[in-house]
């Protein structure tokens, strides 16, 4: 093994004596490189070779290109630049067809090749090697994918990367992926004849009033083959969208459209189709009341017109299926309509058709969270009167009935009693909301909270004390506010005479503490004692599975308490934290205490 590793070193002696010739690196860094390659070449002539070897020997060959191409752009060095590049290019090379032999069934080797070739116009090499790819990984669709998308997107070549597709589909006959570059490739190979014909000036075409030419003929059976055996109408979407991308592609669309209706008629996701292309403006099979095929030939320009039949689709679709998913298919395009499609055009028409089906959908009792508050946002910006007070109050009432589970709701319909000044129905509808919602109700209290200390500020200490008898997780984030509101409107001794309560009742909150020590640190005379009580808490309460409670206190007493003190913490923090947890504080303490020797010696 030395010798073979002494050999291969040898032959890199030249371009490395090159490289230092030419000013690339001085000649300690040449005897770096040559000895981490010699490092490398051993790695992987061992009897137990390993891919990481193989990836990491690769990489630094491709970090020492790069940091060549930037020696040479920052000091112009231009001399023997095919000699130098070519040689590690190809190591490299020989590296990845090592590997690839050695552990052909890992994937990654192979596409990672080919990645390299067309990085570095090795095509040739390609070719050959995906053959041997496909022979080891025919079972992988992806891999007839990578070989197909070669041969058509750098060999240029679409008769081979035709056949790969279809030797491809044969062993997968369900790959989504495979049928999708075989149809694409038809499609482009027909937009291409297209451009040809017309800078030749040649308009003969195989194509009949009635039928497709030969190139979306090929099209449509991949689509045919692909429909039969992938029943997803999400897939056939796909399919249909990609056509629409191409040129003179109509009657493949509508064939497409037309099968489509026919099996997915009861499918939410085929109507927002066949919507949205009537919004586009796409002439394609009308959908009757009884489902019968007749081709719209009418051209809508307008975009009024285009909305219009667009609604209509969905009207017909929402009276067909009756579920969730069609309403909000149908709201979601409305709104889409209403942001996008030309704000400052059709504003009025836009937004009453949206209106409109938001109040279908809420009287179906189909409407989802997201679009009650969409309808919620609507009413707030439309100018207040009190038929639109009286639609948006019902609207907040029904909306958290049918979703009791729902924070937003609840919070939005508290925001607009509080703001009515509405406090009695505001009270009773509180109390309800936090009986159903439990531990989410803290975006509630703190509404609450904000109300009552604008209006009635001498009731918000009623307020916390209820608040503090609630459930766990709000107790944890309300002891927070409340002592932040205390030393606000009232001072910091108030603030701590409720800390030294607050710390010792369950649950115990470690935000509490670290905010009882923003608001020490924060005044004038920064009190010790208290900071060194909150920090003592913490590492008492949630010292054990923990390490930043002592990383912080240590801290402190480095910056502000007494340095002699963190030794002794130290200590304590090993003995009490789990010992899973011990290698990552002693870490943390020395980079802390590496910090603070530096700032000692730097004074």
């Amino acid at each position: 093994m030395a010798e073979f590793v002494e050999k291969r070193c040898e032959d890199m002696i030249p371009v490395l004596e090159q490289m230092e010739r030419i000013k690339l690196f001085d000649k300690h860094e040449i005897r770096a490189i040559a000895k981490k390659l010699k490092e490398y070449e051993y790695k992987i002539q061992r009897h137990t070779k390993t891919k990481e070897d193989y990836l990491r020997y690769i990489q630094y060959e491709m970090d020492l290109l790069k940091l060549i191409k930037q020696r040479r752009d920052k000091f112009g060095i231009t001399q023997k630049k095919s000699d130098v590049e070519h040689t590690i290019t190809n190591k490299m090379n020989h590296l990845y067809t090592d590997a690839i032999f050695k552990f052909q069934d890992d994937i990654r080797f192979w596409i990672a090749y080919i990645k390299f070739c067309k990085h570095f116009h090795f095509h040739k090499n390609v070719s050959h090697m995906l053959g041997k790819m496909l022979q080891v990984h025919q079972d992988k669709p992806k891999c007839w994918h990578i070989a197909a998308c070669w041969e058509l997107e750098e060999s240029k070549n679409k008769e081979t990367a035709r056949q790969f597709f279809l030797r491809g589909l044969h062993i997968h006959p369900t790959s989504q992926l495979l049928f999708t570059g075989a149809f694409k490739l038809e499609l482009d190979d027909v937009s291409t004849n297209d451009q040809k014909n017309e800078s030749s000036g040649d308009n003969i075409s195989t194509e009949t009033a009635d039928d497709m030419c030969i190139g979306l003929k090929r099209a449509y059976v991949i689509y045919q083959q692909a429909s039969k055996r992938i029943k997803d109408i999400k897939f056939i979407i796909e399919l249909l969208n990609i056509a629409k991308d191409y040129n003179n592609t109509e009657k493949l669309q509508n064939k497409i459209v037309s099968d489509m209706i026919e099996e997915y008629i009861h499918e939410p996701l085929m109507w927002d189709t066949m919507a949205r292309r009537e919004l586009e403006g796409l002439v394609q099979p009308s959908l009757t009341s009884n489902t019968v095929m007749q081709v719209d030939s009418s051209e809508q320009t307008s975009l009024r017109d285009r909305i219009t039949a667009c609604n209509k689709v969905y009207q017909t679709a929402v009276k067909k299926i009756k579920t969730e998913e069609m309403w909000s298919l149908y709201i979601e395009c409305l709104i889409e309509i209403n942001q996008k499609t030309g704000t400052l055009s059709l504003p009025n028409f836009k937004r009453k058709l949206l209106k409109t089906a938001l109040s279908q959908a809420y009287q179906a009792k189909k409407l989802k969270e997201k679009y009650y508050l969409h309808w919620i946002n609507i009413l707030n910006a439309e100018k207040k009167d009190e038929t639109t007070e009286k639609k948006l109050k019902e609207i907040l009432s029904v909306a958290t009935e049918t979703i009791p589970d729902s924070v937003n709701l609840w919070h939005a319909r508290l925001k607009y009693l509080f703001a009515s000044e509405e406090e009695e129905e505001a009270e009773t509808v509180f109390s309800k909301a936090i009986q159903i919602l439990g531990e989410k109700s803290l975006p509630l209290w703190k509404i609450k909270i904000l109300y009552t200390q604008a209006k009635c500020p001498e009731k918000t200490e009623q307020v916390f004390q209820a608040a503090l008898q609630t459930k766990p997780a709000i107790i944890q984030e309300i002891k927070v506010i409340y002592l932040e509101w205390l030393v606000l409107t009232k001072n910091v001794q108030a603030a701590r005479k409720i800390y030294d309560n607050l710390c010792l009742q369950p649950p115990f909150s470690l935000e509490m503490h670290k905010k009882m020590i923003e608001l020490e640190m924060m005044q004038p005379e920064v009190s010790l004692k208290r900071v060194r009580k909150c920090n003592e808490m913490s590492v008492l309460q949630f010292g054990k599975n923990n390490t930043s409670v002592w990383i912080n206190y240590i801290s402190f007493e480095m910056k502000h308490g007494d340095p002699i003190k963190t030794g002794q913490l130290h200590g304590r923090a090993v003995k009490t934290l789990e010992p899973v947890l011990t290698d990552s504080f002693i870490s943390e303490f020395s980079l802390i205490k590496a910090k603070s020797d530096v700032i000692n010696t730097d004074a």
